[in-house]
């Protein structure tokens, strides 16, 4: 187990604050939700363009759904654990640079990665065969989120692992429940 923590700490100090000023700015203004506004409301637009209203709101009750569950179920995990965050941890004092702002004391798993994780994943699923395009953007810009945790000092390597595949897990079981509700409610696409 220890083997596993060092690797986890070293890909994590490897991966950490290796850009200037303005690579800082990306992964700061990349991993703060409100700057993904924009995003996604384009995101919005290619629902309703593919569903119509009636299905683009049983998508957004069922987004909703995997976001509530994702932040919750990291902070179950982050409670269970108590897994010090990188930059909070005393044996990588002065080794990992923190350069966003903190969530709290604990880290694992990262919810932000989950959260963008799965919000990729339902994209792709409900998308792909229409949009393929967006859905590769979206993969990209989660991977980016993802990634801006390790890179500003907020979570390790496999904070992000877990929330990726909790992500993927999440999307997938969001997903399912859009297509078993838009099936009840008889609303083609």
């Amino acid at each position: 187990m220890n083997d596993l923590k060092q690797l986890d700490w070293n890909a994590t100090v490897a991966l950490n604050d290796w850009g200037g000023d303005a690579i800082d700015l990306f992964f700061n203004i990349i991993t703060h939700k409100l700057y993904a506004i924009p995003f996604y409301l384009v995101l919005l637009l290619f629902f309703y363009k593919k569903l119509g209203v009636k299905n683009l709101i049983i998508s957004l009750v069922t987004i909703a759904i995997l976001i509530a569950a994702s932040d919750q179920l990291a902070n179950v995990f982050k409670d269970g654990f108590e897994r010090l965050r990188p930059f909070r941890e005393p044996a990588l004092e002065g080794i990992i640079s923190k350069v966003g702002r903190s969530g709290g004391t604990y880290g694992f798993y990262s919810a932000h990665a989950s959260s963008a994780i799965g919000l990729a994943t339902y994209v792709v699923l409900l998308l792909w065969n229409n949009y393929r395009t967006l859905c590769v953007i979206t993969i990209i810009w989660a991977i980016l989120v993802a990634y801006s945790r390790v890179y500003l000092g907020l979570h390790y390597l496999g904070d992000i692992v877990m929330g990726a595949v909790m992500g993927i897990l999440l999307g997938t079981l969001c997903y399912r429940l859009f297509a078993f509700a838009k099936a009840k409610y008889q609303t083609p696409t």
